[in-house]
């Protein structure tokens, strides 16, 4: 989701201030309707529509109300979240940004402060509206942007100057250049996490002044590319006030953050080293207030200024000289990227492998801390290779994954799981830890999760009633899950479709936190993509929506219906590919039984008895996570909720108003052979796919798809 349009009519405002603390506060509401747009990004969003009075704005208000109240709780842990809530012109989109350097209190405070601004500062009628404050909070009726928003910035400066210009804004140019690089190329912290496309630094342009050191702070948002973040960044640098030698500025935009000051304002501990070569001078006391100017042009818009920053100030050469040494930057970065940091390491006789931050071990290592492979410490056993439990010379528990000698899927899917786990990071994702590539040997490490999969604890035979999933761990585990899928989908830098989705791919930590696994069959996508066509559908019989399984149609919605799947398995304790349901009926499925016992309002008899030998029956949340599941198993994928959407409703903050309609599959039995049947069926049809090599019931191996 784009910044609202109505920070639009921003176009280069600035407006200077000097005083002791930086604070800028700056809130848009809009009440123009652009024209509509000319392309979504998601799956139906309504375009942004003339505000409406009364109760027809009634329904659009109530989801947005919902979604600023959880969007501080939801940002606070990572810094980031956005959010989407309700269907057509009543959908409403929020979005939240922390800066870099805030602990998640710090966070959730200033969020909370943020939304209460918005919402005190915006009519009800407005269907959009931003505040910026220390964070950044908007909402909208739209998740589309428009080209003109990269033009748009708002820009605060100090009116002191510094007394040496031409020394500050050489290093000025070096230091933003070397920060765009560091937030987009690496250095600006793991995806998810608080970092993330950010970056500080200082460097010393005059040893002996005492306000000699520059300090210097960019951000982005985190639902845009890193081609995005550097055009926001690099468009920004040039805006501060020309030809002045000001001490300081704050460029705000729709999607990117820039300020840079002569005393410090952040966390000095997340500095990089400086690149100028002198040690810094002592810092002294932010300046005293002064006075204030600014030019520009007040659009029809109404825009609020709560309170002006304590900003420095650049020359307007810097918009020719900041652009050549960046460009110049980056195109080292580039290749640093694809060469040092991401590394290629070249494997005996296999394809070249890239991969990015993953610790390289030994196999010496490795050997030792499995008891070189013994049988003991094996873990499982894939259709790839072997997983063992390992325990490093530091005493730290790992598992470790063994390919198969001589598999070349195997080590596609290995390569294809190093270059995406490695940017990903969630307390709700298998952590990867390092890889070893040595001799004959394909070795990853993970972190060791000690109870094993969710469908070994769901459908262990050998597992005693007692042993059951508590309900308050069944519902922990579909929180979690949906939770990792919403970091997948909305809120990694690389938005991530895993397209392999089971219980067997869900591991259960020693508190029964879920953690989704196995990347090799993952895709990502970029930007505003969130659906695409592959010609080899990859995936689980059982677990496929069906619109992938048969046409390779592939989007966040593929991963929904599999999620789906695992909700009505958790509640039911069933497998969906059992060959019978406890109906007796050998030709149904279990999306089948449970819809059929949903119409005839029986649903309650299909939940799982086993934990009420505990005494911990379920009441209307077990109903409730049965609603979700069919939701999410609909035929139409423009049907299932997102995952956010799914996150809102686990956690009580909105109604399941929704209900749901005939899942896919109804009534077939997904059997290795029905499925067979119908793919070839569908490639007749369709004259477009037939199944071809190996499929496996609820198994690691996959159905893949080729054209005749």
């Amino acid at each position: 989701m784009a910044m609202p349009s109505l920070l639009r009519f921003l176009v280069l405002l600035t407006a200077g201030a000097a005083v002791s603390q930086v604070v800028a506060a700056w809130v848009d509401c809009g009440d123009a309707s652009p024209s509509p747009p000319p392309y979504s990004s998601s799956p139906s969003p309504s375009p942004s529509s003339t505000p409406a009075n009364g109760s027809s704005n009634a329904p659009f208000r109530a989801n947005l109300m919902t979604l600023l109240d959880a969007l501080p709780r939801a940002a606070a842990p990572t810094g980031f979240a956005s959010l989407s809530l309700g269907a057509g012109r009543d959908r409403a989109f929020v979005r939240g940004l922390c800066r870099g350097d805030f602990d998640p209190p710090r966070c959730l405070a200033e969020l909370q402060e943020a939304v209460r601004t918005l919402g005190g500062s915006c009519p009800s009628s407005s269907r959009r509206g931003a505040v910026w404050l220390d964070v950044y909070v908007a909402y909208a009726d739209t998740n589309v942007s428009t080209p003109r928003e990269d033009d748009v910035r708002m820009v605060l400066y100090d009116t002191r100057l510094v007394a040496h210009p031409a020394a500050y804004l050489q290093a000025y140019s070096a230091l933003m250049g070397t920060l765009v690089a560091r937030a987009v190329g690496g250095g600006g912290g793991e995806a998810g996490t608080s970092r993330q496309f950010f970056a500080t630094g200082e460097a010393n342009y005059a040893s002996d002044d005492p306000n000699g050191t520059m300090y210097g702070l960019v951000q982005c948002m985190r639902d845009i590319t890193a081609a995005d973040c550097v055009h926001c960044l690099q468009a920004s640098v040039p805006q501060l006030p020309c030809c002045k030698g000001n001490q300081g500025g704050v460029v705000l935009a729709y999607n990117c953050y820039l300020r840079i000051q002569v005393y410090t304002y952040y966390d000095l501990a997340l500095d990089a080293p400086p690149p100028a070569a002198e040690p810094a001078p002592p810092v002294p006391s932010p300046p005293p207030a002064g006075e204030t100017s600014g030019t520009g042009t007040r659009p029809r818009n109404t825009i609020v200024l709560l309170a002006v920053v304590v900003p420095l100030g650049t020359l307007l050469l810097l918009a020719f000289v900041v652009a050549g040494v960046y460009l110049r930057r980056r195109r080292g970065v580039v290749v640093e990227e694809r060469g040092r940091e991401r590394g290629c390491t070249a494997v005996e006789d296999e394809p070249s492998m890239t991969y990015v931050h993953p610790e390289k071990f030994t196999l010496a290592a490795l050997r030792v801390a499995t008891g070189n492979f013994a049988a003991g410490n094996k873990l499982g056993e894939g259709g790839f290779g072997e997983v063992f439990k390992g325990r490093l010379e530091d005493g730290h528990p790992v598992a470790v994954k063994r390919l198969s000698k001589g598999s070349s899927q195997g080590f596609d899917e290995l390569k294809n799981e190093l270059i995406l786990a490695a940017k990903l990071k969630h307390r709700n994702l298998v952590q990867l830890l390092g890889v070893c590539l040595e001799e004959s040997e394909k070795l990853v490490v993970y972190e060791y999760v000690p109870n094993r999969s969710l469908d070994t604890v769901l459908f262990d035979a050998g597992r005693r009633p007692q042993q059951a999933l508590e309900w308050s761990e069944r519902y922990k585990i579909i929180r979690g899950i949906a939770r990792g899928l919403l970091y997948l989908h909305e809120e990694s830098r690389l938005r991530i479709i895993h397209r392999d989705l089971k219980p067997s791919n869900v591991l259960l930590d020693s508190d029964m936190t879920p953690k989704i696994s196995d990347f090799g069959l993952a895709r990502a996508f970029w930007g505003d993509e969130s659906r695409g066509v592959t010609r080899r559908p990859v995936g689980t019989l059982g677990y496929m929506a069906p619109e992938y399984a048969y046409y390779g149609h592939v989007s966040t919605k593929s991963d929904m219906f599999s999620f789906g799947v695992i909700v009505l398995e958790i509640m039911t304790g069933q497998r969906n590919s059992s060959p019978s349901v406890e109906d007796g009926s050998s030709n149904r499925n279990l999306l089948s039984y449970v819809w059929d016992q949903w119409r005839r309002g029986s649903v309650a008899e299909v939940v799982d008895a086993s934990p009420c030998a505990g005494g911990q029956c379920a009441g209307t949340e077990a109903l409730s996570c049965v609603q979700i599941g069919l939701l999410c198993v609909q035929k139409d994928p423009r049907s299932r909720p997102d995952a956010s959407e799914v996150v809102l409703m686990l956690e009580g903050r909105c109604a399941i108003q929704q209900k749901p309609s005939r899942p896919a599959f109804y009534s077939g039995h997904i059997s290795v052979a029905s499925a067979r049947r119908a793919a070839r069926g569908s490639a007749v049809s369709y004259g477009r796919l037939s199944a071809i090599g190996t499929v496996s019931e609820n198994g690691v191996t996959v159905s893949e798809l080729d054209p005749r």
